[in-house]
This record gives C-alpha cells, structure tokens and sequence, in this order.
C-alpha cells in the first residue's frame, strides 16, 4: 500500500457543485475555463467567488471607479453565460492593495460553509515566483478555508451562516496557475468556449493585448498536452484535502 492508495487524486470529472475562488474577475476563465465549461456542460453548478474590485486592471483610465466596476461586472457576466456559471459573488478587497488575510480567510470559509462545494478551485499560492500577492493570498486562504472549513471553532465572516452549517464533503481541491500539475484536463472540445469567455474580459484588456493573451494561451494549451491523447490541455494539481497540511 502506498501513501496514493490512502490519498488517491481526487475525480475532478465527478465533481457537481465547485467553488471557484479566483483573485480577480477573469482568472478563473483564463486558467480554467475550458475544464469548467466542460464540467458544467456535464452537470455540474458552478459558483464563482472574486477576491477583489479588480479596479486597478482596467485599461480605461477616463473611466470612474463606479463606470470601471460596471465594466468589470459586465465582462464577468457576459463571460459566465459562455461557461454556464451558476452565480457569483464578490468580496471587493481592493486590487493590489491592503487587506487583512484573515479576513479573506473568513470570507472564503463563510462561502465554502454557504454552498457547500464538493470541489474548489483556487490559484496554486505556491507558483515559483509568482509576484502578485492577491494570488498568493487568494490562494492560501482558499486552502486553508477549505481545510478549516469542518471546525466551526475557526469562524466565518457571518455567525448565522456558521451556526447554521451542519458540516459537509468537499472531495478536493484543484489549483490552477501551477507548475506542479498532476493531472491535465483535455480541453480540445471546450477550446473554443474558453477562448470565447476570455475575449469577454475587454476592461481589463485593449486589443493588442488581448491577442497576445489568447496566443500565450494557445501555445500553452498545446504544450501542457505534449504526450497526451489530446490536443489541447489545461493544468491543474488536485489534491484531496488531507493533502493540504504537512506534506502527506
């Protein structure tokens, strides 16, 4: 018996209610969207989760912060529809800013407890120089919730919502955004779909940097499917939840 027999990757295709936590409005669609297009179209509801305003990437400068949130809200629907998000909700820390991890924390822990996902997604806080630091704490604090989310000791953002929780599987964790992928999703027949949500994200990009974007994305889709049975790849490293503490 090996320690994979006790803790085996978990069956991200199973998956029915996912969590998708993601720092800003289109990390989710740009690391994952052909997966979750795939995994909707097969039943599944899926929920985003944005960690912040996102204010700081929006390319229009003649924008106020008000019409700049409105566009941002506008991509993100518009997005949604072509992968077939469930609902979405927002925690509105300020992009690039400072903000309180345990308070991020206890946001993630109070939506995990709230909807009760068999799967979160998240970015990997331990990418290999990752300079971003609302991915890492996004990240962390989405392994951690997910963790802690079984030990109402450790409290939400919302009291109602911890006394009311009753406890509930969450199968696994996929972080995307990783180096270390232990398994690639086969993307070739959600490719288009996944090109299509990202083009939806026009805030946050002008044209020019848009193609650049869908071009790094069709190099890379290809290159993670290097010795596949498929064309086109996205990676992901799924862990069960034990997995996430003392490197068991």
């Amino acid at each position: 018996m090996t320690i994979e027999t006790i803790l085996p990757i978990p069956d991200l295709s199973s998956a029915k209610r996912i969590l998708c936590i993601q720092p800003h409005y289109d990390d989710n669609d740009i690391a994952a969207a052909g997966i979750l297009t795939q995994l909707s179209k097969n039943g599944a509801e899926l929920f985003y989760l944005t960690a912040t305003d996102d204010l700081k990437g929006v390319v229009d400068a003649s924008l106020s912060n008000e019409e700049a949130a409105a566009a941002l809200k506008r991509d993100q629907f518009a997005a949604a529809k072509i992968v077939g998000v469930k609902d979405q909700y927002w925690c509105g820390y300020p992009d690039a800013g400072e903000y309180n991890y345990f308070d991020l924390r206890r946001d993630f822990l109070k939506h995990i407890r709230l909807l009760k996902p068999d799967f979160v997604f998240a970015p990997d806080a331990w990418l290999t120089y990752e300079g971003h630091r609302d991915h890492v704490q996004t990240g962390l604090a989405a392994a951690e919730a997910v963790m802690f989310a079984g030990l109402t000791k450790i409290a939400s953002s919302d009291p109602g919502v911890d006394s009311a929780y009753e406890g509930h599987e969450i199968r696994g964790i996929a972080l995307y955004f990783t180096r270390e992928p232990n398994y690639i999703a086969d993307i070739t027949s959600t490719w288009e779909d996944k090109i299509a949500a990202v083009r939806c994200y026009e805030a946050q990009f002008d044209a020019p940097g848009m193609d650049e974007l869908v071009m790094a994305l069709d190099m890379k889709s290809q290159q993670v499917a290097q010795g596949q049975a498929f064309a086109r790849g996205e990676p992901l490293k799924v862990l069960h939840t034990s997995a996430l503490h003392v490197g068991i």
